[in-house]
């Protein structure tokens, strides 16, 4: 039986760059290989295996004008903001090489946040945008990663792996049976495919889905 981790699941986050080492399509110790290289050729996925929780957030802002001695106030259109994600998402250890991935998803999720830096091969190279599938609704979303939470709880049981960072195979890691990853994503867009692409009317008629337009 297939494990739901590794298999593609109708939610995901993908970096299409292939910057991070893509230690989310394997398993055991060719995860732990894979880790050790800097940069991945394919594109790196991070499934959610079990069905998560995901609130949308979505305003417009509207200036408002008030004229002295009047009962209302008038309000005028200034911008719509960029669609927020808020993930919560069950992470269900059941073996070892679940655990393992649970681990490598949530050092992947944090390196997402982080810019490359002095010993990196591009200094100063923001966070990738990645891109964000949930069953078809939301289609290659462009998106970074605001926030995320990964609590090891006191109340649950723990399973031990081997340190997939350590070469000695004494060195045991313990992760949770049940764990929780709640993420915050925010969109984002490029002038060049906002100039280009979007226009309400493509918008409205469904054919910017699949662009990412949300």
């Amino acid at each position: 039986m297939a494990s739901p981790y590794y298999t593609k699941q109708p939610v995901y986050l993908e970096d299409p760059s292939g910057r991070f080492a893509n230690t989310l399509q394997f398993g055991g110790a060719n995860a732990r290989e894979a880790a050790r290289n800097q940069y991945a050729i394919s594109p790196t996925r991070l499934n959610f295996p079990y069905t998560p929780t995901i609130s949308v957030i979505q305003s417009a802002n509207y200036n408002e004008y008030a004229l002295t001695h009047s009962n209302f106030q008038q309000r005028a259109f200034d911008s719509h903001t960029n669609m927020e994600l808020n993930i919560t998402a069950p992470m269900i250890v059941r073996s070892e090489e679940e655990a393992l991935y649970v681990y490598n998803a949530a050092v992947w999720i944090r390196s997402t946040m982080k810019m490359e830096w002095m010993q990196d091969d591009n200094p100063g190279m923001p966070p990738p945008i990645l891109r964000f599938n949930a069953h078809g609704v939301y289609e290659n979303v462009p998106c970074i990663i605001r926030d995320f939470t990964w609590n090891l709880d006191s109340d649950i049981d723990y399973v031990e792996i081997d340190d997939p960072t350590s070469n000695n195979r004494s060195k045991i890691m313990r992760i949770p049976v049940t764990n929780m990853f709640v993420l915050s994503l925010s969109v984002t867009y490029s002038p060049k495919s906002i100039r280009e692409k979007f226009s309400v009317k493509d918008y409205l008629a469904g054919n910017l889905k699949d662009k990412g337009y949300v």
